[in-house]
Parts: structure tokens; sequence; C-alpha cells
């Protein structure tokens, strides 16, 4: 594993490209400028910015704030290196859709190469209550006009995890679970089901949702006349990270103090 502590440009152009050539990752800091062409475009002037490449050519690039990337492309550019007017210049290019990200060093502080061997599975932990907060607070994950009345809503058999009313004015109530979708959950769901009613001329729509249901489910979901909708952990967290408040008592106050109902 190549390290180098502030080389000279011509050594860092140098193995850089041979680092590029062996498709390894590479984690440099640099004093450097940063541009963007593509379906738009931008610029960020000098700063001392970490910049990362990836085997698969993906680019990253981190200012000392912050979690993302303040600029970034996605696997499969091409990398080009030369040196010009004093200065070490990478482009990675995206060939579709074309775009170019130029990177501009005046000094490199760092420079590392490195293959890393890593074929461990990605295992995701976490709950139905992260789909839950998903959902709450952002409805259209479900269906497009539906609107969250209550959580957690007490009926004799046990709660409903989300209650509320479709675009027509019908009770929707939505049972969730985190693994495929089970004759349990739909029994569980139909139970619920009669200590609720909707309101006179509608209907009520039961849905599960789940990321999949599970073998065999399918004609008692039919049958039933039971609704499913296919949510993931990873949609639901990726939903979450778009709102700063997302534990139960926020949510509850973006729904509002809302009464029980007299079912």
């Amino acid at each position: 594993m190549p390290v180098f502590v502030s080389p000279e440009l011509d050594q860092a152009r140098s193995e850089l490209a041979k680092a590029l050539e062996a498709r390894m990752m590479v984690a440099m800091v640099a004093n450097c400028t940063v541009s963007y062409s593509g379906r738009t475009g931008s610029d960020m002037g000098e700063g001392e910015r970490l910049i990362v490449l990836k085997g698969d050519g993906c680019v990253l690039v981190h200012r000392g704030r912050d979690y993302q990337p303040v600029n970034w492309q996605p696997s499969g550019c091409v990398f080009q290196t030369r040196l010009e007017s004093g200065r070490l210049i990478l482009k990675a290019v995206r060939p579709s859709p074309l775009e170019t990200l130029t990177i501009e060093m005046g000094r490199v502080g760092f420079l590392a190469a490195f293959h890393l061997k890593d074929e461990a599975e990605f295992m995701l932990h976490s709950s139905e209550e992260e789909m839950q907060k998903a959902i709450l607070a952002e409805p259209g994950l479900i269906e497009k006009g539906l609107r969250v009345i209550d959580f957690e809503k007490k009926v004799a058999p046990g709660f409903v995890d989300v209650y509320g009313t479709d675009s027509q004015g019908n009770t929707v109530v939505i049972e969730i679970k985190k693994d495929p979708a089970g004759a349990a959950a739909v029994k569980q769901l139909a139970e619920y089901l009669k200590y609720l009613s909707p309101a006179e001329g509608k209907k009520l729509r039961p849905i599960i949702v789940a990321p999949s249901l599970a073998k065999g489910v399918l004609p008692m979901v039919e049958k039933m006349r039971i609704e499913f909708k296919p949510l993931t952990l990873q949609k639901s967290l990726e939903t979450l990270q778009k709102y700063t408040k997302s534990d139960q008592k926020a949510l509850k106050g973006w729904l509002g103090q809302i009464p029980d109902e007299k079912d």
C-alpha cells in the first residue's frame, strides 16, 4: 500500500496514474478547485479537500465538514491525469450521460493507494417503527392523496399501525411488516377491521405494507380483498434522512392533536 506525504506534483501524478490503472482505491488530501459540467454546472474555489477515487470509477470530494460529499461522480467514470501550468489535473468523465468532474490540485498533502478486500454481506438492522415513521412523514410512499389521521390507533385486538383516508375519503387501515408478510399479518389486519367502520357511503381499505408477501400468501390476500403496497427498510431510512424530526413525539406534532374517533 503506497503512501506519500507531501509528494511533488509529478510524483503524485505518476503514482495516481499507476493506482488508477490498477483499479485501486485512492485517498488524497489536496489543495484544489473543483468544477462540474453535465446536466448542470458548478465551480468551487480553492480549498483543502479529501478526494476519494474508487476502483469502480466513482469519485467523492469531501470538505472538512458534513458527512455528504460536496461533489461526486457515480461509478463507471474514466479517469484522465496531466500536469499543466504547475497544477495536477484530474478529470473523471462519465460517458453516459456525459458528465465531467475536473479537480485541479496546486498541492498534494497526502496520497495513498490500496486494494480493499471486502466480501462481507451487508445486513440492515432496523424495525417496523422506521417504516411507520417514514409513512407518517411522507404518506405518498404508499399512494398519492393519502392523509394520515392517526397511528398506533387503539382497537380491541391491538393497535393499528397507520390509520387515515385516501383521496376519495375511504378509510385506510395499514399494517406494517419489516419482513415478508405472512398469513399471521393478514389475519391480524382482518381482526382490526372488525372494530373499524368507514364514513357513510365510503369503504374500508385494508393495506399490508412490507418488502414483499411471503410465499403462498397472495391468494389469501386477494380472497380477503386486502391490498399490498411494497416498502423496504432501506427506502424508509432514506426517506427519514430528509427529516430532522423523526421521533414519535415530533410526528404527533406534525399530525396535530387529533381526538380519538368513535368507531
